[in-house]
């Protein structure tokens, strides 16, 4: 299977399935998804094992959806043999080229800045003086509820400042 890009909001749509191996035998089920720098979605944890008890991370864009399940081009015992990771904590970058070995792909080349350098950017800021009216402000708090694609209402906070002319310039 050739490599492809996977999206967030189908790898999330993917969260949950059966994974079977390239035989279509059942491998576990997928738990949680591990995003590269680039904010993409690289690795799945597949909770395997008896009960589901032991995580192991396969490569996302080697997934295809196999009806309600996700194929991976992988044996189940190479998947099942892969490095257990620890649920909800980052990988190293160690923790990552052996997941590269393991599945015998070409490793990730390092793309973070050596520990001595530094990122360097300007700005420029241009300040003028101008005369406003006075007026009070005040800030309001409100909630906002949002739905997303699949009708789960999201809540959020929003602020907001009203502006109101100072008391000697209010009309009576």
């Amino acid at each position: 299977m050739a490599d492809v890009d996977v999206d967030i909001d189908t790898a999330l749509e993917w969260r949950g399935r059966i994974v079977i191996d390239r035989d279509g035998e059942k491998v576990g089920t997928l738990k949680e998804i591990y995003l590269d720098e680039d904010e993409r979605p690289h690795w799945g944890s597949i909770a395997t094992g008896l009960f589901g008890t032991r995580e192991t991370l396969a490569p996302l864009n080697q997934a295809r959806p196999a009806g309600d399940d996700l194929q991976l081009p992988f044996a189940g015992d190479q998947i099942k043999d892969a490095p257990s990771v620890e649920p909800d904590v980052q990988l190293s970058a160690d923790e990552e080229q052996q997941l590269y070995r393991h599945y015998e792909l070409p490793e990730a080349t390092e793309r973070a800045a050596p520990e001595d350098a530094m990122t360097r950017s300007e700005e420029e800021v241009t300040f003028r003086k101008q005369q406003r009216p006075r007026e009070r402000i005040r800030l309001k708090k409100y909630v906002v509820t949002d739905y997303v694609k699949k009708r789960v209402p999201v809540q959020r906070e929003k602020v907001k400042l009203e502006h109101e002319p100072p008391e000697a310039d209010r009309p009576t």
